[in-house]
């Protein structure tokens, strides 16, 4: 299954990394480099993570991660990858 990084996921993800990067620029890469690990083992499993909250569709899931929500589309052969969220957040 392939895996696909939409636009509004690392936009948003590339925003909060820079955040981290102006304290910490380690803790940047180290939580860039766990959250793509995290997404790509999605594809071994996709329906591993719960039906997202959300959304009312059962091929979109929410992986929860350090307090985020990356939320991501099952398709026939692609993940869509495309929202990343604090947790305590909405979507929008």
């Amino acid at each position: 299954m392939n895996l696909e990084f939409l636009p509004s996921f690392v936009s948003r993800l590339e925003g909060f990394i820079e955040i981290i990067a102006e304290d910490k620029p380690s803790a940047a890469r180290r939580f860039h480099k766990e959250i793509i690990k995290a997404c790509t083992e999605i594809q071994n499993f996709p329906y591993k993570h719960r039906k997202s909250i959300y959304f009312k569709d059962e091929n979109i899931r929410d992986l929860v991660f350090k307090g985020f929500v990356i939320i991501y589309k099952i398709d026939a052969e692609t993940i869509r990858v495309f929202a990343f969220i604090n947790r305590n957040d909405s979507l929008e």
